[in-house]
């Protein structure tokens, strides 16, 4: 995972797309923008900064041998563009336990995620491939949420996952978001079903919030993540894939709520920023100052005794 990491990060730098020292004070090349046409729904920035962590490949290979998966076995995998470094992960656990992933993938992202127009997830896995790192390539592609976003304000998002998705050679999956969300599920599946010739998959993995994986069903939001042996039984006629899974008996990883996983697993949440030293580059930068420490020390107590004051005032006044 860390080589594939640099070689992200190579490529961007060839494309001349600059990395920003503000959101990605890590320098890692993984993180795009806030916001484009791209871009379908908020994400943290924080959790986007953390996934760049190599040791996230290791977690998904403990995951998985959790899951009972051997060398050998076929995986089904679901990944859209708000955590390409996840993505990432999951291709070096699969290479590192020789499996056979299945994968498909949606060109949206979230904030922060895989959404450089010039940068996309699948040109990412291209690279991978085409630098012998990981040897695995989407069987399908589709636009994912920015079919529910028209493609941003002006549409042009629609124009720009469409041409990453014809430059990398991948078969396009044609969805319509919510309008057709049970069909798309079902294709999806029956997709699923013909590259593993039959055979059910060892575990699915599902990274970010694919509409599909989740479908349209009611306080998905606090279903638990990472390794999932047994999935709630919900009988909504639009449940997505990932319960479509858990109905066959599949072990399924549900890759958010990153900052949950991290803290498992012991790996640390968002710590480049934790640890910035802003002082790099300050004039007069120096040892810390005691009398300073305990002025501002002092100001804060202050600040604290008033604020405490006048939240009683606004209890008493029954807000």
């Amino acid at each position: 995972m860390q080589a594939a990491l640099q070689a992200i990060k190579a490529e961007r730098q060839r494309l001349g797309v600059p990395i920003d020292p503000v959101t990605d004070p890590g320098g890692t090349g993984l993180i795009g923008e806030a916001y484009n046409d791209l871009t379908t729904t908020a994400g943290s920035l924080a959790s986007k900064r953390t996934s760049t962590n190599p040791a996230f490949a290791a977690v998904i290979v403990e995951m998985l041998e959790g899951a009972g998966v051997r060398k050998g076995d076929p995986i089904a995998v679901s990944f859209s563009g708000s955590f390409p470094a996840l993505n990432i992960a999951v291709l070096s656990a699969a290479r590192a336990m020789g499996l056979k992933p299945s994968v498909i993938s949606s060109i949206g992202a979230s904030m922060y995620g895989a959404n450089l127009p010039e940068l996309t997830w699948l040109d990412m896995e291209r690279v991978l491939t085409e630098k012998g790192l990981l040897p695995y390539r989407s069987v399908a592609a589709s636009l994912g949420g920015i079919a529910d976003t028209k493609g941003g304000l002006d549409g042009t998002g629609i124009d720009a996952g469409l041409r990453a998705i014809r430059r990398n050679g991948i078969p396009l999956l044609e969805e319509g978001g919510r309008y057709s969300l049970r069909a798309d599920i079902h294709r999806r599946m029956d997709l699923y079903d013909r590259e593993m010739k039959g055979r059910r998959p060892a575990a699915f993995i599902s990274v970010g919030g694919p509409l599909t994986s989740f479908g349209n069903v009611a306080g998905v939001e606090r279903m638990a993540t990472g390794l999932l042996k047994k999935i709630p039984a919900v009988h909504d006629p639009d449940r997505g894939i990932l319960f479509l899974m858990g109905e066959r008996g599949v072990p399924v990883l549900h890759l958010l709520q990153i900052r949950r996983i991290a803290a498992r697993y012991g790996i640390p949440f968002d710590p480049v920023m934790a640890q910035a030293d802003f002082s790099l580059g300050m004039p007069g930068a120096g040892p810390y100052s005691a009398v300073l420490a305990f002025a501002g020390l002092a100001l804060l107590s202050l600040m604290l005794v008033v604020l405490k004051r006048r939240a009683g005032r606004i209890r008493t006044d029954g807000f």
